[in-house]
């Protein structure tokens, strides 16, 4: 170990095989992006579990993996990451997911994608209320920095923990740039995707975890009563109370769930829908619109939280929790002769080539370089 040279530890457990939420994405993409930048003046100390994706990577010789025993919602995974900070004495901690070293004092820098469990903390229990509104409170007001992902999350954290603005950083994600247009991808393909996964050849597509601030019940009940000719899909961690209100409206045949897809199919998922529907009441970012822009699907989102921020005029906003308006963006959405959706569409596809991993990466960079 050189101890001339920058080292900093990043917790990246939350990245395993065949998870592709958010958050995990964002890891993982910081993390490929730092190995491909490869700067040779840090030392980077990778917490993983067994289950990790970057076992599989070459590494550059500046990169360790460190694997720890606990999960990332255990509290022995607290005392094995002090373990690790005074085995390797890192100069600074970086914490790209909610869960902080509670435990010592390596300076702190932590990514906090949104507020909705403090903000939302009615769909919590007592035991995330205490470590989101007590110790992960606690622990921020003393880190050094904290990164976010839009100014809408930046003023939450300021709203909710009083935290300076000074300390926070807003670093906005990316879109992987695999993401293309129905019109990019040959028939055979197609063919063999819509097979794979037993979906019809035109449909609605919507997406989120079974959390209730996702809203997928809403839009799965909009969606019932609006007498839509194409099929809707849902693709959720749970589809079990959305195939009940299905079954309630006599519309399971219409209704395709799907719990997993490997991540080089998620491109073709977005580009053959008509439209994508994003029903969420409180987001931070809101990758998944983007994803969908970047394959040129027209795209319905809520005019809430930092979505409008995101996805500024390549949307169609409604308001979230009115099936009636709901039921308007999703008709507007797959009106094709709309001038001003095909607009919208259009400025998708630009507006989804300014948010890079790369960027994210880079400008994550600097500021290790800023706090050092």
């Amino acid at each position: 170990m050189n101890s001339f040279k920058k080292r900093i530890m990043i917790d990246t457990r939350v990245v395993v095989e065949g998870n592709e939420h958010g958050i995990a994405r964002h890891t993982r993409e910081l993390i490929y992006n730092l190995i491909h930048k490869n700067n040779n003046e840090i030392d980077f100390y990778l917490l993983v579990n067994k289950n990790s994706p970057f076992y599989k990577l070459k590494l550059p010789s500046n990169f360790k993996l460190i694997k720890l025993r606990s999960g990332l919602y255990n509290v022995f995974g607290q005392l094995e990451m002090f373990f690790y900070t005074l085995k390797y004495r890192p100069n600074f901690f970086h914490a790209p997911h909610f869960i902080v070293p509670l435990i010592g004092n390596t300076a702190l820098i932590a990514t906090i994608h949104d507020m909705n469990h403090v903000a939302l903390a009615k769909n919590y229990t007592l035991k995330q209320k205490l470590y989101y509104n007590f110790f992960l409170k606690r622990r921020l007001s003393k880190a050094k920095y904290i990164v976010t992902v839009s100014d809408f999350s930046k003023q939450e954290i300021i709203k909710y923990f009083q935290i300076s603005e000074e300390k926070i950083k807003v670093i906005y994600n990316g879109v992987y740039n695999n993401f293309k247009q129905r019109n990019e991808f040959c028939q055979e393909r197609i063919k063999e995707f819509l097979t794979k996964y037993n979906l019809p050849d035109k449909y609605i597509f919507a997406s989120g975890n079974q959390k209730p601030h996702k809203n997928l019940e809403k839009l799965t009940e909009a969606y019932c009563l609006g007498g839509f000719d194409l099929p809707l899909v849902i693709l959720s961690d749970s589809n079990e109370k959305n195939i009940e209100l299905a079954k309630r409206f006599n519309k399971k045949n219409k209704i395709y769930f799907l719990k997993y897809v490997q991540e080089e199919d998620f491109p073709l998922l977005y580009a053959l829908s008509s439209a994508f529907i994003f029903p969420s009441l409180y987001e931070g970012f809101g990758l998944p619109p983007l994803e969908a822009a970047a394959c040129g699907v027209p795209v319905v989102v809520s005019h809430t939280t930092s979505l409008p921020e995101i996805m500024q005029d390549t949307a169609t906003y409604v308001n979230p929790e009115s099936i009636p308006d709901l039921q308007r963006g999703i008709k507007e959405a797959l009106s094709e002769n709309n001038e001003v959706i095909h607009i919208r569409v259009k400025n998708g596809l630009k507006l989804a080539q300014k948010y890079t991993w790369s960027n994210m990466a880079q400008e994550t960079l600097e500021l290790y370089d800023k706090l050092y």
